[in-house]
């Protein structure tokens, strides 16, 4: 069974009490201006507690922020993260749900919603949503790795493969690069193999044979299952007489006679 892991960046920053100690005033008793300070005052302590893994406390501060402003898309996004982070998933779709509704053209709750669709291997919405991200911003190389996984889901292999290339294609260090706290990208450890093998292709086309070595190495450690292809895609062609391919894998008794 696939397991996908859900992957955010966040920044170091000072550790928080929890939201429920805090005393809060009532909205009704504040003037426009003021509830809306008071707002940006709880996010911010909710992006502190975020940052510093306390999710729980986030989803308080973040609550009470939205008591004070719940129009404020960036919110339910940030909300959602924390959700995901606490595995309450359906928390979660709710708040990029709402992000959304306020914001049809928010791309991060958009990437947001169908991520964690894709976490529920609810593949369908998940493609949409990603297709929805991804035409208002192309050049996310996490919303097409995300799309990948959700086209695996359905077994559109040649679909995936395509988002899996173009995500490498905008980013060839995609599954390491740090993200934004309030952009989420599945990943599984089959994909990890998947990208590494194809990475390693890359660099076999472009003449880098150390690289292609390199990352032909990590798909094994990765457990990358179609790892004999590299005798029979032409890609890896000026790797074949190279005695190190074979220390990496071994060429079927057909080939090595060959």
């Amino acid at each position: 069974m696939r397991t996908p892991i859900l992957i955010l960046a966040t920044a170091a920053l000072l550790a928080i009490p929890s939201a429920t100690a805090w005393a809060v005033p009532p909205p009704s008793s504040l003037t426009a201006d003021t509830r809306q300070q008071t707002a940006k005052d709880y996010e911010l302590k909710g992006d502190i507690a975020r940052a510093r893994a306390e999710f729980s406390s986030a989803v308080d501060w973040y609550s009470l922020a939205l008591h004070y402003d719940n129009r404020d898309p960036g919110l339910y996004n940030k909300l959602g993260i924390a959700d995901m982070k606490l595995g309450a998933m359906d928390d979660a779709r709710k708040a990029f749900a709402t992000a959304v509704k306020r914001d049809p053209s928010n791309v991060d709750a958009l990437n947001n919603l169908g991520a964690v669709y894709c976490l529920q291997r609810k593949y369908r919405p998940a493609v949409r949503y990603l297709k929805e991200a991804l035409a208002l911003d192309e050049s996310k190389a996490a919303t097409h790795l995300n799309l990948a996984e959700a086209w695996m889901g359905q077994h559109q292999n040649d679909r995936a493969m395509t988002e899996y290339a173009r995500a490498l294609e905008l980013d060839a260090d995609v599954l390491n690069t740090d993200k934004e706290g309030v952009f989420a990208q599945v990943s599984t450890p089959e994909q990890r193999a998947l990208v590494s093998f194809m990475i390693a292709k890359s660099y076999a086309k472009r003449g880098n044979l150390e690289g292609a070595l390199d990352f032909l190495r990590q798909a094994k450690e990765q457990h990358y299952r179609d790892l004999a292809n590299v005798y029979t895609d032409p890609a890896f062609a000026p790797l074949w007489k190279d005695p190190r391919l074979a220390t990496i894998v071994k060429p079927s008794s057909q080939l090595a006679k060959q």
